[in-house]
């Protein structure tokens, strides 16, 4: 297929005009061959997929049910706890396998609404392979967290779902668990994340028992590198950025969730000073990555001068930087030559059909990221296949997984009501 008459993020950061083809699913500049199909982008703005690198499949079930709480709180005596509790009481032991990947299959398809392409996923549900088939299905890419089932799934790949293991949060460490994640380390070559340093809670437990951080826990243990991915990082110290940097280890800012949990706001430009891979995660609930980088763009403003973070950074972050957090970067994040055709059509509006840009000045990508709306995400590629199309899911029935999801929060709420009445 060619693309002509495009405008296209390049992979130097900046719009270029001109068109690409896509052979064998892969990105080439190279001189077209005969009788191709061509398809004209003269509407559209083409921009990379985006990377989701930190998300909870479930979550959008338990949309309100964690507002202005704490996490080391949920599920406590409050009327607020009793109903979390029975929420993860019915995930546990009542919903079913197929409707826990439904609920994962609605969120996917939210986010594929706002440009994502992939989706790291931390909680595998009933089955982690099961999970990756719904990521298959609509077409997608991913990662699914495996948790202690990595022997099972180390070096498997099911379709464009890759698989990795967890490392410990806070509360869960322990000098045994410490030694069985190095032992692991040994056996398994596998992609390690987890929640780090999320809030004060977390950073109280592990000074009170270690003095130090987890940071400081891994690098001792050898468990940082460039495979290993954390999340969060709210209350990571300087010193924990800089091991952090020197590991080549990747964090994920998550700051929606973050302030919904009251757990701060991560040091994002104090990281990247220092040379940390930052990507973006959705994490809990939120599916909508252009919200997301717009919160991200206003987080860098904060206490920075107004001109040191621009749009182009958090552009980067939602795609190249997430798919280094991976190890995909010389597949993922740009549109370049050799690179694999995972695209976002993007229909230009009055704002961003009109940007202005030469060599000295650009409103192009700042109008992208602030001045595009939802409908505005028109097409969406992976791979060269065609997984949305004029906003409609093409390899799955998105009114009955949206049924689906009305009818599973409705099954919830009777559960509540029959667990009060007994």
């Amino acid at each position: 297929m060619k693309l002509e008459n495009a405008v296209f993020l390049n992979a130097e950061g900046c719009l270029e005009r001109g068109g690409f083809r896509i052979v064998n699913g892969k990105i080439t500049f190279q001189p077209e061959a005969q009788e191709e199909e061509v398809m004209d982008c003269e509407e559209y703005i083409i921009v990379p997929g985006l990377l989701n690198a930190h998300f909870h499949s479930y979550s959008p079930l338990a949309a309100g049910l964690m507002k202005e709480m704490a996490i080391q709180d949920w599920a406590d005596d409050s009327d607020q706890g009793h109903i979390q509790q029975l929420f993860f009481d019915y995930l546990d032991h009542y919903m079913s396998q197929e409707l826990f990947y439904k609920v994962a299959q609605k969120s996917y398809i939210e986010m594929v609404k706002s440009g994502i392409t992939f989706v790291s996923d931390s909680d595998p549900g009933p089955s982690p392979w099961q999970l990756s088939e719904a990521v298959n299905e609509l077409g997608i890419r991913g990662i699914v967290d495996t948790y202690e089932e990595i022997g099972e799934y180390h070096n498997k790949i099911n379709g464009r779902v890759m698989f990795g293991t967890h490392l410990l949060e806070e509360e869960d460490v322990t000098e045994e668990e410490l030694l069985k994640l190095q032992n692991e380390k040994e056996a398994y070559k596998a992609v390690r994340m987890t929640h780090c340093m999320e809030n004060k809670w977390r950073h109280d437990l592990v000074y009170e028992a270690f003095g130090r951080s987890s940071v400081e826990l891994y690098h001792e243990r050898g468990l940082l590198d460039e495979g290993t991915v954390l999340f969060h990082g709210v209350y990571l110290s300087e010193k924990d950025i800089e091991r952090i940097a020197d590991h080549e280890t990747s964090v994920v800012h998550c700051p929606l969730s973050n302030l919904d949990t009251g757990a701060g706001v991560a040091d994002v430009p104090l990281m990247l000073e220092k040379g940390v891979n930052v990507s973006l995660g959705t994490d809990f609930v939120h599916t909508n990555m252009r919200e997301l980088m717009k919160m991200v763009y206003y987080g860098l403003k904060i206490h920075q001068p107004v001109d040191r973070f621009s749009a182009r950074d958090v552009w980067e972050m939602a795609s190249w930087n997430g798919a280094a957090a991976y190890g995909l970067d010389h597949r993922l994040g740009r549109i370049e030559d050799g690179y694999e055709a995972d695209l976002v059509f993007i229909r230009k509006n009055e704002y961003t059909g009109t940007f202005f840009e030469n060599e000295r000045f650009s409103d192009a990508l700042h109008n992208l990221l602030f001045q595009t709306r939802d409908e505005d995400v028109a097409h969406v590629m992976v791979e060269g296949d065609w997984v949305m199309k004029d906003r409609r899911m093409t390899n799955i029935d998105e009114k009955e997984i949206n049924e689906a999801f009305v009818e599973i929060r409705q099954e919830f709420r009777e559960y509540v009501a029959q667990r009060e009445l007994s």
